[in-house]
């Protein structure tokens, strides 16, 4: 059985980010205040953010009352890579300014960048009831909460923005991120079709619906959108191996070959890739290569016990039992209920004619309810 790494999909973390600087004047003291924004907003222009959070920090001693003086200051702190300040500027203008949700955003941001979600779900919620249809907050309120592990929550806000500004198309390839974590593909698929009609070259979502059609079964469909996807991207090692999981699927043994072994080209140390291009020479008789193949794979990584049983596989086909045997032996060590390692142990029994060693694998194979045990059972003949 070829095997599938779970991975992480390509993700774009896009966070809406206010970082424009603002002008307003309520008190007696703007005027000077004012002319330290403009100064400020001239220099963040040009990149100087340390000039311009200077020049910010004037405008706020000119007026301590002015949020836009505080809040230009948090994009500057923000911009400069100092998130204590800018969430203590930001803090300061929703403090005299509750009604502006851009301090909330870009709040929101910061607390979001540093791991502190659930604070920044607080704040984000905080600028949503101030308006509740601001996009951008229900954007950055959902990456929170997916990150808390909250789907359900996530999803109601990706699904939220997607409402309120569907034209935005990160906002449906999150969405059907997390449909497809709760196995919701068709719903998944229609979503990353979405983003993709807005976006014709978000590779995350061309790669993320590869799999989603994969998961309904739609094998050809899996293969088609992954080479479309490598016909922009050829050097991903992942996509070539989801090629040869969805041709291997597909019964094309030899194309599945060839994008095994184009992924462990593009990354040696992909020990999922060179196990199933050892399953795939296996399939087509090429039993030393296949050898070879698996025990980069162990070598690799030693706990991946669908590599053992390939090599002990490919041994057998290589009539080294002594190497098969031994490879099933670690495989069951790893996992002692492997009804394919107690298999291959029965295959060799039936090979050096020991009945008895069969008929105690088929017991095993019986009491872990695979059907196996009636393909061991027929190697014996009866």
């Amino acid at each position: 059985m070829l095997t599938f790494r779970k991975s992480s999909p390509l993700v774009i973390l896009l966070f809406f980010s206010f970082l424009s600087f603002l002008v307003f004047a309520n008190t007696a003291s703007a005027a000077p205040a004012e002319e330290y924004i403009k100064l400020g907003a001239q220099a963040a222009e040009q990149g100087d953010y340390e000039k311009a959070a200077a020049a910010f920090r004037l405008a706020a001693k000119a007026d301590p009352e002015s949020a836009a003086a505080f809040y230009n200051l948090g994009v500057a702190y923000q911009k400069l890579g100092m998130p204590p300040q800018a969430e203590e500027s930001y803090l300061e203008a929703i403090r005299l300014k509750p009604d502006y949700t851009g301090s909330y955003l870009n709040l929101g941001t910061v607390l979001n960048e540093q791991g502190r979600y659930e604070e920044a779900v607080d704040i984000l919620q905080k600028g949503l009831a101030v308006d509740p249809r601001n996009a951008a907050l229900y954007y950055n309120l959902g990456n929170a909460l997916e990150k808390l592990g909250n789907d359900a929550r996530a999803l109601e806000s990706f699904q939220k923005v997607c409402e309120l500004a569907p034209e935005f198309p990160d906002a449906w390839h999150r969405s059907g991120v997390i449909l497809g974590r709760m196995k919701r593909y068709e719903e998944a698929i229609s979503h990353y079709r979405k983003a993709l009609e807005l976006d014709p070259k978000l590779d995350s979502s061309l790669f993320n619906l590869a799999a989603a059609l994969g998961s309904t079964g739609d094998w050809e469909g899996q293969a088609q959108t992954t080479e479309k996807l490598l016909k922009r991207r050829p050097d991903l090692a992942l996509g070539w191996y989801n090629l040869g999981v969805a041709r291997w699927r597909l019964g094309q043994i030899p194309e599945a070959t060839a994008a095994f072994r184009k992924a462990t080209e593009l990354d040696p140390g992909y020990a999922y890739a060179w196990n199933n291009l050892s399953q795939c020479l296996t399939q087509t008789g090429k039993y030393v290569d296949a050898v070879v193949t698996a025990r980069k794979a162990v070598e690799l990584e030693p706990g991946l016990v669908a590599a053992w049983n390939s090599l002990g596989l490919a041994a057998i086909g290589a009539e080294d039992l002594g190497a098969a045997e031994d490879a099933y032996t670690k495989a069951l060590k790893l996992l002692p209920d492997s009804p394919e390692a107690h298999f291959g142990l029965g295959l060799i029994s039936v090979l050096r004619g020991n009945r008895q060693g069969a008929l105690d694998r088929i017991e095993i194979l019986e009491k872990l309810q695979s059907p196996l045990a009636e393909q061991l059972r027929k190697q014996i003949g009866g």
